[in-house]
């Protein structure tokens, strides 16, 4: 979650950027692959804490479903605004 946590502030902060300064602002797509070096990894690392007992996969679900959508969602939004 600390690595899903630091995503999301690489959106936030690119978010606030662009409210404040927006010629300057970085793009959309580095702030994908900014943050995707931090969801990747607590993507990979929530899948390799799943354990053999049913309910130790509840708690590994929180970081990798949270992962995930920091990987597809921006992703999704940067194709659809180029479409």
């Amino acid at each position: 979650m600390t690595l899903a946590t630091a995503a999301f502030a690489v959106w936030g902060a690119v978010v606030v950027w662009m409210r404040i300064d927006r010629p300057s602002a970085p793009r959309l797509e580095t702030a994908f692959l900014v943050s995707s070096c931090f969801s990747l990894p607590g993507w990979v690392l929530g899948l390799l804490t799943v354990r053999a007992r049913r309910s130790w996969f509840l708690f590994a679900l929180v970081p990798i479903a949270l992962n995930t959508m920091l990987l597809l969602l921006p992703w999704l939004l940067i194709w659809l605004r180029e479409h």
